[in-house]
């Protein structure tokens, strides 16, 4: 019965989290496309400064993907995840990533055909960009390639996809090929995607879980430093996410910089955070073991055990 459980439970976690997202992303088209204040937020420093001082005109020239060669970080990314789930014998989440990904990008493309941005306000900035294509590249990549690792390299893998994402979706808002909120609209367009594509394709819950449980030493103590320890690396990998995208939209004005930045940076933060979750809720990464006993349960099974044998 209660293998039968976790399926529905978790398919309907994917769902309900898909189903938010899309009425977010709907809210932040609505808002900041068809309303008077919602253009004059994101219009109010358009062409205030000089693109070519950013770091992010620095790096989209010098070749950071997918602000070039977008069509190809969508085919080596696709190619990558496919190949790192099927070396691990994960059939369906080769499926799952390869449909996902691409996906994303059509709906991306999709959206902008059929919706609209009335010129609300004076503005050169008119263009119908919602959500960032460039920006759903790169998030989506980063949360096919965190899908399809094994548990033990995401640790290695979150800082630096993290960084890399953090550093493109703020580099495109700063250079003026997309505003803040379509960034945003981009996150939370992937994690649509993903999390429905995941409760159709994806198996739940698989049985075999249970045996790559993290390990710990058993000693009184461990379980709580290594979670402490985990809190910190936590911090350490937030902050380098932040710094990232501040750096990749330095030299706009300080407050555009900090706007940017912080845009680039929670929208890559996001997806990452909700690519974690699907997978502890689809089973691709295993549930942590439980806190040791402590050291007066320990002695309590001991005397236990003594008053067995002596009886």
């Amino acid at each position: 019965m209660l293998r039968r459980s976790l399926p529905s439970r978790a398919k309907s976690r994917l769902i309900i989290t898909g189903s938010i997202a899309a009425a977010l992303f709907l809210v932040f088209y609505a808002f900041f496309n068809l309303t008077v204040l919602g253009q004059s937020l994101e219009n109010s420093w358009a062409w205030r400064y000089e693109v070519f001082d950013t770091v992010g005109y620095w790096l989209s020239r010098h070749g950071l993907p997918p602000l070039s060669g977008d069509r190809a970080t969508i085919v080596v990314g696709v190619a990558l995840a496919v190949i790192v789930a099927a070396a691990r014998r994960r059939w369906r989440t080769a499926i799952w990533v390869a449909v996902a990904l691409p996906a994303a990008v059509l709906a991306s493309e999709g959206f902008k055909t059929i919706s609209a941005r009335p010129l609300l306000v004076d503005s050169r900035d008119d263009a119908i960009s919602y959500p960032s294509g460039h920006a759903v590249i790169a998030l989506a990549v980063g949360a096919a390639l965190l899908i399809v690792i094994p548990r033990l390299w995401v640790r290695w893998f979150v800082p630096v996809l993290g960084v890399w994402m953090a550093m493109a979706s703020s580099a495109i808002i700063v250079i003026g090929h997309h505003r803040p909120s379509e960034i945003a609209g981009a996150a939370l367009l992937v994690i649509v995607v993903f999390t429905l594509v995941g409760a159709v394709v994806q198996p739940i819950a698989s049985a075999r879980q249970g045996e790559f449980a993290a390990r710990t030493d058993g000693r009184p103590g461990a379980w709580a430093a290594d979670a402490a320890r985990r809190v910190w690396v936590r911090v350490l990998i937030v902050a380098a996410i932040v710094a990232a995208g501040l750096f990749a939209a330095w030299g706009a004005l300080p407050w555009v910089t900090l706007v940017d930045g912080v845009t680039g940076a929670a929208a890559s933060l996001l997806v990452i955070g909700m690519t974690l979750a699907v997978r502890s809720w689809t089973g691709s990464r295993a549930p942590q073991r439980q806190a040791p006993a402590t050291s007066h349960s320990v002695r309590g099974d001991r005397g236990r055990m003594l008053r067995l044998r002596r009886a």
